[in-house]
């Protein structure tokens, strides 16, 4: 593609100095009979060979005038179609790329298992974008807005996005809602964050559904509809000033340690069905020996109550959560010890 653009830019360079050539030679041969303009003129007309009759009065008693016009027809019609096909292969192969690209993706996408879906790329949506390509996970973006998906992908090149309604059932079967490990309901409207919440717990029951809600009302409904976790905006942002006002040294930690990733974060351990930490307490497996990881809390059960700073002798059982803090590559090598 790059060597077409290259061709192309060297054809209209051609052209302009052929067109300059032509009108330049029309008005030596007349030495100022004919303007500018009408050298130009029959310039135009014999390279587009449209078939005019020669137009500057006293042309055809004009020495060596005709001369010039045949070497002038043999050398601008050769450029011109230069020019077009090479203008034309542009459009056909941008074309025929770009059908390939989509073809491609979708084969991707079908391949795609533990894949985050987000569906719209508005103020919320591209937020978590963002985040999630800063984690690394496999997402796939669903945005009606022709726009938004393009200024995505100008941000993302590698980035998978289908320009759809999120809140049709096709679209989300394209997106491999069935192997996804999660769906991001960001839409700008409330009604539409509901119905694709709906939507999705059809597809998919095992998906975990995280939806934003800006009006409070709207929030228990996306919760019965099937989301297992509602964000509300204009909430977090509430007690995030809050924080700020009260807690700002707190604060500043949580974000400094968010931001550097490399180092340390707060993430969450499963203590699977089978897993050779169930039944054995926080002396017995010894975390702080085997690994630079602080145990935080303990989420006992699914509703989600939890022990906090748990003692030594508290016992893991299947099912539970361990919170801990600590580098991200110990907190990989504790997920394989947990058996996750």
């Amino acid at each position: 593609m790059q060597e077409l653009r290259t061709r192309l830019a060297a054809a209209s360079i051609a052209i302009i100095l052929v067109v300059g050539a032509g009108a330049l030679g029309f008005y030596l041969l007349g030495e100022g009979r004919w303007t500018p303009f009408e050298c130009f003129y029959m310039t135009m007309i014999t390279l587009t060979t449209v078939g005019f009759s020669e137009v500057l009065p006293g042309l055809a008693e004009t020495e060596y005038a005709r001369h010039f016009i045949v070497v002038l027809i043999v050398v601008g019609v050769g450029t011109f179609l230069y020019f077009a096909s090479t203008l034309t292969a542009i459009i056909i192969e941008g074309d025929l790329q770009r059908a390939f690209k989509e073809t491609r993706m979708h084969k991707t996408i079908d391949k795609l298992k533990e894949h985050i879906i987000v569906c719209g790329v508005g103020s919320t949506g591209r937020h978590v974008l963002k985040e999630l390509a800063e984690y690394g996970i496999q997402t796939v973006l669903i945005d009606i807005d022709p726009d938004a998906v393009a200024l995505y992908r100008e941000t993302f090149p590698q980035a998978m996005c289908l320009l759809g309604d999120a809140t049709d059932d096709d679209v989300l079967a394209k997106a491999n809602i069935k192997s996804a490990r999660g769906i991001v309901a960001a839409l700008a409207d409330d009604k539409e964050n509901l119905y694709l919440t709906i939507s999705a717990r059809e597809a998919n029951p095992n998906v975990r559904i995280v939806a934003r809600g800006s009006d409070l009302r709207v929030l228990e409904k996306l919760r019965k509809a099937g989301a297992d976790t509602v964000v509300s905006p204009n909430y977090i942002g509430g007690l995030r000033m809050v924080s700020e006002l009260l807690r700002p040294k707190v604060v500043r930690f949580l974000d400094e340690m968010r931001r550097d990733r490399s180092k340390t974060r707060i993430e969450e351990v499963d203590i699977v069905q089978g897993s050779p930490f169930a039944g054995r307490s926080l002396r017995e497996i010894d975390f702080r020996k085997s690994t630079d990881l602080l145990v935080l809390a303990v989420r006992v059960n699914e509703p989600g109550d939890y022990q906090y700073n748990p003692s030594a002798d508290f016992v893991l059982e299947s099912g539970m959560t361990l919170v801990v803090l600590g580098p991200i590559a110990q907190v990989e090598g504790l997920r394989e010890q947990a058996g996750e």
